[in-house]
């Protein structure tokens, strides 16, 4: 028996169909997205650049768990249960995201 292909996702395919709430922003390097608490309400995708996800430890240590580039997704927890963002994304070089 052979496997069924697996089924791929075409981002930049599927952003071009979304209607009226997409928006696309240009971040400057340093520039937060999301910050660790703050409402989950919505999922962005790396177009171009470096985006940095972190978390803060109620001690003030900071541990980086992912770096995101071009063609990944990020704040999806807010597809879940999830109602206030678990971590902080911040642009690591210059970004075009779209939310």
């Amino acid at each position: 028996m052979v496997p069924e292909a697996a089924a791929t996702l075409d981002a930049e395919a599927f952003l071009r169909t979304i209607g009226k709430g997409r928006t696309t922003t240009r971040l400057a390097r340093n520039r937060t997205v999301f910050a660790q608490g703050d409402p989950a309400d919505a999922v962005f995708y790396v177009q171009k650049g470096k985006i940095r996800i972190s978390v803060l430890s109620k001690e003030g240590r900071e541990a980086v768990i992912a770096i995101l580039g071009r063609g990944e997704f990020f704040g999806e927890g807010c597809l879940t249960t999830q109602v206030v963002r678990m971590a902080t994304a911040t642009a690591l070089t210059e970004c075009l995201i779209v939310r």
